[in-house]
């Protein structure tokens, strides 16, 4: 649990929101522990994660939360252009795996960048902590979020240190010219 906050106190340094009462997206929220950072920093969250378990653990009533079960390598059926940011502290690393019969991690994971896109408001930055076991995965992941319109950087703290190196993706999603220079923008105020 420690650790997990840890992650997303970093995730939300680097999101870089300074105002309080965003609305972000927690990608793998699995039992909540990484929304506690964002509650104390004045931030609603929606969490999305595949089990049911885990999620029955992060609801709580009273709190400024809401969680869903969502597979995030399929289409994401959330309201567009809503999330103000997004955060997956060690999640988004396993759609580059077939974790079952049918699944074709290149395809899941470029569902889910364009997914991502999709829910963030123009210029928003999602904070992605993962640790690729591949170098293949790392490029297979550069090359989605890119090919849905992010730019980005990738952050390493402690680089020195295979024990304790951390790699969090920092991607900004397309400003709202951009988007309607690739002919995807809808017009603010619908869904």
């Amino acid at each position: 649990g420690r650790t997990q906050r840890h992650l997303a106190e970093r995730a939300l340094h680097l999101l870089d929101i300074r105002q309080p009462g965003a609305l972000l997206l927690d990608l793998g929220c699995g039992t909540g522990y990484s929304g506690a950072p964002l509650e104390r920093a004045g931030h609603a969250w929606v969490g999305l994660d595949l089990s049911e378990s885990m999620l029955r653990a992060a609801r709580a009533p009273g709190k400024r939360r809401d969680v869903l079960c969502a597979d995030l390598g399929a289409p994401l059926w959330l309201r567009r252009r809503v999330f103000d940011g997004a955060v997956s502290i060690s999640a988004v690393q396993w759609l580059c795996h077939a974790t079952a019969n049918g699944h074709d991690p290149a395809k899941r994971v470029r569902t889910f960048f364009r997914g991502l896109k999709a829910v963030l408001v123009p210029g928003a930055r999602a904070v992605l902590q993962l640790y690729p076991e591949q170098p293949e995965h790392m490029g297979m992941l550069r090359d989605a979020a890119v090919a849905a319109g992010f730019s980005g950087t990738l952050v390493v703290d402690y680089p020195r240190s295979e024990r304790s190196k951390k790699l969090f993706l920092v991607l900004t999603s397309p400003n709202q010219a951009a988007a309607a220079a690739g002919g995807s923008a809808r017009r603010s105020g619908g869904c």
